[in-house]
């Protein structure tokens, strides 16, 4: 998509489109966009490779994230960007810091690191097939609770971050794994048990456990999660939506969202249509 200028505006388009759609169904609550940062973080200290295997962001994409920053800023949400802190932790640290002080948490993300944030009041939208995942689903896929997706990860590795892994360790044997024994301290510790496993290759599991107990410990690290980041945002005082409305008409006319931009001068835009 391009609008009249010739400049691009597919992502900004889809971006938008799926953050109204959110507001329209959740609308009697307070939203947050968190940005992931493009600077290094202290995964990439303690592993050089991490998500390396990544592509390059199109110069395109690239164009449009400002544009997206502020359109965002105009329908009122805020946005938090904070420099070498991946997004994950931004979002660990609200969700955690949101139920303690008693709020419920929908986390709107299709990445699986995001599970290990599940409990009864952090739950997350799969926005793919829009369906609220809790812990429950979670039990219910994986037979193991949310708190166990880390050491998951830990084992099998995950390859859209480059996170290692126990080479030779699919998901099906470290969800094995993890229902007998538990998390990966757990494992380590009753180490010698898993050679009697009733499963597969019992041996050469064990082996490979054993040989790459550093390379496990690294991915397990690197998957976890921070709840600690410090952001200046008071939870219990979020604002509900206020659209600026000639911002917004602006950046609707510019980018050729006509639909948008006649719903805006009609303060329908973020009315269900029927």
């Amino acid at each position: 998509m391009i609008n009249k200028s010739g400049e691009p505006s597919g992502a900004i388009y889809g971006v938008i489109n799926m953050l109204r759609k959110i507001i329209l169904k959740y609308q009697d609550n307070q939203i947050i966009i968190v940005f992931d940062s493009p600077h290094k973080n202290f995964r990439h200290d303690i592993f050089k490779k991490y998500k390396k295997n990544r592509p390059a962001m199109p110069e395109n994409l690239k164009k449009q994230i400002p544009i997206l920053y502020k359109i965002i800023k105009s329908i009122g949400i805020p946005l938090i960007f904070i420099p070498s802190v991946e997004a994950d932790d931004i979002i660990g640290t609200l969700s955690y810091r949101a139920e303690k002080i008693g709020l419920t948490i929908l986390i709107s993300s299709n990445d699986k690191d995001m599970l290990q944030l599940v409990t009864e009041n952090i739950k997350i939208i799969n926005s793919t097939y829009d369906v609220i995942i809790g812990p429950k689903e979670i039990q219910k896929k994986y037979g193991i609770p949310p708190k166990l997706i880390i050491d998951l990860l830990a084992l099998m590795g995950d390859v859209v971050d480059n996170i290692p892994g126990v080479p030779g360790i699919g998901e099906k044997t470290a969800l094995i794994l993890i229902k007998h024994f538990g998390c990966l301290e757990k494992i380590y510790k009753e180490i010698k048990n898993i050679k009697i496993l009733p499963i597969r290759g019992a041996n050469n599991i064990s082996i490979k456990i054993k040989k790459n107990k550093e390379i496990a410990f690294l991915s397990k690290k690197l998957s976890t999660i921070k709840l600690d980041i410090p952001i200046d945002l008071d939870l219990e005082n979020l604002k509900t939506l206020r659209l600026k409305k000639q911002k917004l008409l602006y950046f609707f006319d510019h980018y050729n969202f006509k639909k948008w931009k006649k719903q805006v001068e009609n303060d329908s835009w973020l009315i269900t249509e029927k």
